[in-house]
């Protein structure tokens, strides 16, 4: 008896240990399974935040059309290639949808060495896709015609068509001011089929419907085209009223919008002309203490004339109206890009006065930046009209936006003061 006893404890302790070791490997299964999700995620926002620093990098850096952004990778030339497929007419809006480009541009994009063109980053989510991009068409070039696209900071209130919208979860607008969309697709849900790798949208990203409304990633048919980010299904109950079931979603997203691109560009647009003065500065003369900076030119002037005397107001370019006696009356080497987009009515410059042409060798510099004294010339990116703002103007508080920037003394607020809703100056001290 006590023998069957002891048989039976031992046949029970047997199962409790086996039973604890199926527990043990479905834990460390669970564990592993979620630790590859958690990582999964993680390459997914690196991804996705590599992307968005490379396509602005790629736009602002342009060496012909700072500002543009490349067409989509389509899969109408026979296969995603990683290159830019572009169109020399104005694209219908599902010609701006498709993958992230990397590789390089086809023909007929725009710009001389266009085919060399790539963001140089061929990039993958969590579960091994490549990223899709859609891009507001507001942004992309078809001519080498001057005027053709003109991006500068006007462009932010006032675009030839409406910005990108993204939303959140409950399809609330998070921004109607969007110039580019990133995604990742994540693994195929919901019977998507992305055999044979021609696949179309609908196959890579997914929709929500709220409340009645549906809103598709996948869908690029009007200019103010709605993306969303939603929740990811591993999230989302089967039993969730908010969405319509059965929910299938795990796109993930990241977006540009217009005014972070401008205010980056800004940066550039502000250094190639502190560029350019420097350069005016020391082709004025041979001898260091005759050298000088040129006059300004005359707020609201379109012209740029440069006029006699005048040390503060808009970059002076080369023009026949100048009102300038000193030889060399404006800029002559701004970029290309940087008229042909008008940039010069987004600067305004000041100049000290024993940096003129009447009194010149900067001997002491008279403008204040800051604590920064004894500046020599200053330029300062005007950025987009604020509100209560009109340009072109003759007051220099429809350009600059602070009182002491736009008393038109020589002190200005110091160089990378904090930008706001209505502050957006930015100040560059061109010398010393």
């Amino acid at each position: 008896m006590k023998q069957r006893i002891s048989e039976r404890g031992l046949a029970l302790l047997a199962l409790v240990f086996f039973i604890a070791i199926i527990i043990t490997a479905y834990t460390i299964k669970k564990l592993n399974a979620s630790e590859f999700t958690v990582q999964g995620d993680k390459n997914t926002a690196i991804a996705l935040a590599q992307a968005k620093d490379a396509l602005m990098g790629w736009s602002i850096a342009h060496p012909q059309y700072p500002g543009i952004l490349p067409f989509p990778d389509r899969a109408a030339d026979g296969n995603y290639d990683g290159n830019s497929d572009c169109t020399n007419f104005v694209p219908a809006f599902n010609l701006l949808i498709g993958r992230l480009p990397f590789a390089a541009q086809t023909v007929p994009c725009i710009g001389a060495g266009a085919n060399q063109y790539g963001i140089s980053a061929d990039l993958v989510d969590g579960s091994g896709e490549r990223l899709w991009y859609a891009v507001s068409r507001n942004m992309i070039r078809t001519s080498v015609a001057p005027g053709s696209l003109v991006i500068n900071p006007a462009i932010t209130d006032a675009p030839s068509e409406p910005w990108l919208i993204v939303r959140d979860k409950n399809g609330q607008i998070i921004s109607n001011r969007v110039a580019a969309v990133i995604i990742a697709p994540g693994a195929p849900v919901g019977g998507q089929d992305r055999s044979g790798g021609l696949a179309g949208a609908n196959a890579y990203l997914d929709n929500i419907t709220i409340a009645g409304a549906t809103y598709s990633n996948a869908n690029n048919a009007i200019a103010n085209e709605d993306f969303i980010i939603g929740d990811d299904m591993r999230h989302v109950s089967p039993t969730n009223p908010l969405y319509l079931q059965p929910y299938r979603y795990n796109d993930k997203l990241i977006y540009i919008t217009i005014d972070e691109l401008i205010l980056a560009l800004n940066k550039r647009a502000v250094a190639e002309a502190a560029n350019s003065l420097r350069d005016y500065y020391q082709a004025s003369a041979v001898n260091p203490a005759a050298r000088f900076y040129p006059y300004a030119a005359i707020l609201g002037d379109l012209n740029n004339a440069c006029e006699e005397g005048i040390q503060q107001g808009q970059l002076p370019l080369n023009n026949a109206a100048s009102n300038c006696t000193h030889p060399n009356n404006g800029l002559t080497n701004l970029p290309v890009w940087f008229t042909e987009n008008r940039w010069q009515d987004f600067m305004y410059y000041a100049l000290s006065g024993d940096c003129s042409f009447a009194i010149p060798g900067c001997t002491s510099g008279a403008i204040q930046v800051g604590a920064q004294t004894n500046v020599n010339a200053l330029v300062v990116a005007t950025g987009a009209i604020n509100i209560g703002q009109a340009r072109p103007s003759a007051n220099a508080n429809d350009y600059l936006d602070s009182a002491e920037n736009a008393d038109m003394d020589f002190v200005f607020d110091a160089v990378g003061s904090m930008l706001t809703n209505n502050y957006n100056d930015q100040m560059l001290i061109v010398a010393p």
